[in-house]
């Protein structure tokens, strides 16, 4: 069975319905990174629309000098607040690509959702997109001041919260951590990344380009937990908060989350991990259109309810 087959009716048609509205496109990977920047903010921004409406949005200028996008629910409790990190390869979109996905996590998780921009590859390679994250993390009581706070990302924005989680130590860690299809290896061999090695979405070469442009191509990427938190010692990955980890059955970083769920697993924590069937990579952006990325949201809501 192909990776074709696998897809939910309602995937399919978003996906066709994207070939339709589009036409042929240009794998962004394979253009100049301003090019490839705007046709990522271009086809990602159309996910902004029909987000659910929130009782206030702030524009606060951080303790470092960037903007953080603040999206507070009805419902708010004034009690906690999650910091969530974009993905896009570590190299592409923004907090502005991302500000559906905002939406629809602070309605879920009846919470504050905060989004900013980093600096992004191959212009700034590893560590300086997650030395921003880490910047803001310092920051966050300048932005909602007496809050609990977790953090959130997918993709490579999920790489990069865990890989803060581990780069503090144990130390002012997040309350709880929701990581959606996330970057967590390195390992191009691993079983979803030959089974869907062509996508549809993503694909494993895109994903090599992707490592290029933010380690460059000569790293030493597993031995670095910053990196492949998969790799991270036991008593690191121990030591985390709870998670919520969900992964794309059509993807080729599902792997990156089964493996990684499973290790977590055989640690003795009790993390929840969702395997959500028939869907490609980035299906949580397809809210305006995907019945399971709504779905996919409520889910990490009533997580965050769980373990917070």
């Amino acid at each position: 069975m192909s990776a074709s087959d696998l897809l939910a009716t309602e995937m399919r048609a978003v996906l066709d319905r994207l070939a339709t509205e589009d036409g042929p496109q240009p794998d962004p990977t394979l253009l100049p990174p301003a090019e490839g920047r705007a046709l990522a903010e271009a086809s990602n921004r159309r996910w902004n629309r029909g987000g659910p409406v929130m009782a206030r949005e702030l524009i606060v200028e951080t303790a470092d000098g960037r903007r953080a996008y603040v999206y507070i629910p009805q419902g708010d409790s004034g009690a906690q607040a999650i910091l969530y990190v974009h993905g896009g390869g570590w190299s592409y979109c923004s907090a502005a690509t991302h500000e559906g996905a905002a939406r629809w996590l602070a309605e879920a998780a009846g919470a504050p959702v905060v989004t900013f921009d980093y600096r992004l590859a191959p212009e700034h390679r590893y560590p300086a997109g997650l030395e921003d994250c880490l910047s803001v993390w310092a920051g966050r009581e300048g932005i909602l001041p007496g809050r609990i706070w977790s953090v959130s990302g997918d993709s490579a924005g999920a790489n990069l919260a865990m890989a803060m989680m581990l780069r503090l130590d144990g130390r002012d860690l997040p309350q709880s951590g929701l990581l959606f299809y996330g970057v967590y290896d390195a390992d191009f061999d691993s079983p979803s990344y030959r089974a869907i090695a062509e996508g549809p979405g993503l694909t494993r070469d895109k994903m090599r380009r992707y490592w290029d442009f933010y380690t460059g191509p000569d790293a030493d990427r597993l031995a670095d937990p910053g990196l492949t938190p998969a790799n991270a010692p036991d008593a690191a990955l121990a030591a985390l908060p709870p998670l919520y980890l969900n992964a794309a059955e059509i993807d080729p970083l599902c792997s990156d989350s089964e493996r990684l769920a499973a290790r977590l697993h055989a640690l003795g924590r009790k993390d929840r991990f969702d395997l959500i069937a028939g869907v490609v990579h980035g299906f949580m952006q397809m809210s305006l259109w995907l019945p399971q990325s709504v779905d996919a949201y409520r889910r990490a809501g009533d997580a965050f309810r769980d373990i917070t």
